[in-house]
């Protein structure tokens, strides 16, 4: 605690069911009873029982001096108001420093400091400099500014190339929230475990995969909200949210953003409690669904995946994901395997081998020259144009099209069956 808090007037506040002190209270306090160092925090030897303070870090309220720490009891049930007011007002009168039923406005959590690079004035947080030449960052060159001078990364402001998204975030939370908010947020985990909500500058990363509709990338929009200008705090706790608002935004905006953080909350709790997690699929009719559910389905026992939240090869959207897939051999009669595939198939039993053959053809030629990257979103839509275009003089029927389609998407999970460039590779 430092010198200047301790000549300071303390401030004791009450926010909602929450209350908090700052370091010149607590110094007050340390000077009738014993207030002892406990886990980033202090807790209050009073009494009448107990008292945890645990840092606020990155919160804010009017009048403090010093840091902010939210106080508990020893039980989380425990109503500890009137024990605080009791330890605030020996110490003066004027030691309620206000009470909120939500945190009030003005009172703001700082942005983070910047700091700017002299050659392509981008602004990258002071922890994570530029790391060019010219201002001499020593940031990982993956959490730097991006711009094409620097050569350090993803694109920003200054006009690089585009944003790779290779600065993902580390938390599972912070993680969590990109993909579920489709990338139109960006948090930042402050030192008490809140998260702070940014708007975002860049794309969503390639693994967002959120279970909210695909129509939030519309509407969680926020031209009108500065880079450094915090849209929100959360803290997460046993499933529970709390949300502090930093921007009054329109009604369309709160709620969605509020329902997803909420949602949020709840796959968090549930990772926690299970050890798993996994994305939401795309709709029934998109291409590729049927890819997805075995996907998640073959990976039932995997641990959490180090570049999305979610189960290890459960999300086709991720590169780690998908790596998990990929089979380093394969059969070398692509079109023969594909045929008997096929042939062993229900709904397929009765199609002439001509035509099987026919549709074995179409879909090795498919796999083998589709430049897409196996098992993407991407991939699944140039396969699927493929084989449609293969059944069109067929005409097989709606049961046996979709059999054929359901096939080809599961193909790649075949050890037997090249994709990609292994089928171009094999081919020649």
């Amino acid at each position: 605690m430092s010198d200047n808090a301790s000549t300071a007037p303390g401030r004791l506040y009450r926010v909602g069911k929450h209350w908090y002190v700052d370091t010149a209270l607590l110094q007050g306090i340390a000077r009738r009873l014993t207030v002892e160092p406990m886990q980033g925090g202090y807790q209050i030897l009073a009494p009448a029982g107990l008292v945890r303070c645990t840092s606020a870090s990155g919160l804010a309220l009017p009048g403090q001096t010093g840091a902010l720490y939210r106080c508990q009891g020893q039980k989380p049930e425990q109503d500890i108001g009137a024990r605080l007011r009791k330890l605030a007002g020996a110490l003066g009168a004027d030691a309620l420093g206000g009470e909120w039923e939500q945190w009030p406005t003005g009172a703001l959590t700082p942005a983070p400091a910047k700091t700017g690079c002299a050659s392509c004035s981008a602004a990258a947080p002071a922890k994570a400099a530029c790391g060019c030449a010219s201002c001499s960052g020593a940031a990982p060159k993956k959490t730097a500014c991006g711009c094409t001078e620097c050569q350090s990364g993803g694109a920003c402001s200054c006009g690089g190339a585009p944003h790779t998204h290779e600065t993902e975030p580390q938390s599972f939370l912070e993680r969590l929230i990109v993909s579920e908010t489709l990338g139109t947020v960006r948090p930042q985990i402050l030192a008490g475990g809140a998260i702070v909500l940014y708007p975002a500058q860049h794309g969503a990363p390639a693994w967002a995969c959120g279970r909210y509709h695909e129509c939030i990338a519309s509407i969680l929009r926020f031209p009108d909200v500065a880079e450094d200008e915090w849209i929100a705090v959360t803290e997460f706790r046993q499933g529970k949210l709390a949300i502090r608002w930093g921007v009054v935004l329109d009604r369309q905006r709160t709620l969605m953003l509020g329902e997803i953080l909420q949602m949020v909350a709840r796959l968090a709790d549930r990772a926690a409690r299970t050890k798993s997690l996994t994305p939401a699929a795309p709709s029934k009719h998109t291409p590729g669904f049927g890819a997805w559910e075995m996907a998640i389905e073959m990976t039932r026992r995997n641990g959490f995946c180090e570049r999305c939240p979610y189960r290890l090869g459960s999300n086709l959207r991720c590169p780690g994901c998908r790596q998990v897939h990929r089979h380093p051999t394969a059969n070398a009669a692509q079109e023969t395997t594909i045929a008997r595939i096929l042939g062993e198939q229900a709904e397929l039993r009765t199609t002439p081998p001509s035509v099987l053959k026919t549709l074995a053809q179409a879909i090795a030629t498919s796999n083998a020259n589709n430049p897409n990257e196996p098992l993407s979103d991407r991939f699944f839509v140039q396969l699927e144009r493929d084989v449609l275009l293969a059944l069109q003089p067929l005409g097989l029927g709606t049961r046996e099209t979709e059999a054929v389609l359901e096939i080809a998407e599961l193909l790649p999970f075949d050890a037997q069956i090249a994709v990609g460039a292994a089928a171009r590779q094999e081919a020649a």
